[in-house]
């Protein structure tokens, strides 16, 4: 008998010590993430640019202001549009176990495990995360999801 306790308690360390890659869950639909995450990158462009044509704006010489006015003017109607498409996008990317809105930063308590960026909220950290690491934990439930993580793997 001691043999078997010996043995349950290494494999209990064992999936103690299991790395963030092999302790995530898969998302069974990673098209809604994959539209939230690239409406919302374009968004994102999109201020950019506006601040880009705002910065032309000030500096062009008298004669070329009427070209960077344009570009001022078409530029805040882009950006509200990407908005709007990156919010709808966001709000319909749910999370697999608790179904809640991981992208989009809302007024409900989160969870102890939730983490942001501190000049950011916890919808752009996911929405960052999930760019750079292809992973995002949900602010929620706190489970940690691995968008390349086949549903098999799990």
């Amino acid at each position: 008998m001691p043999t078997a306790a010996k043995s349950s308690q290494q494999a209990s360390k064992a999936r103690q010590k299991l790395s963030l890659e092999h302790r995530s869950r898969s998302v069974p639909f990673k098209k809604p993430f994959i539209l939230a995450v690239f409406a919302s990158l374009l968004f994102y462009l999109g201020l950019i640019a506006f601040v880009a044509s705002v910065f032309a704006f000030s500096v062009s010489p008298k004669d070329l202001k009427k070209g960077a006015a344009d570009i001022l003017v078409v530029v805040p109607p882009v950006c509200a549009g990407l908005w709007l498409i990156a919010y709808i996008l966001r709000r319909r990317a749910l999370c697999p176990l608790c179904r809640s809105t991981p992208l989009l930063d809302t007024l409900s308590s989160k969870h102890e495990k939730a983490y942001k960026c501190k000049p950011l909220n916890y919808g752009t950290t996911a929405i960052l995360s999930i760019v750079f690491t292809q992973r995002m934990r949900c602010m929620h439930c706190g489970t940690p999801f691995d968008l390349l993580k086949l549903k098999s793997d799990s």
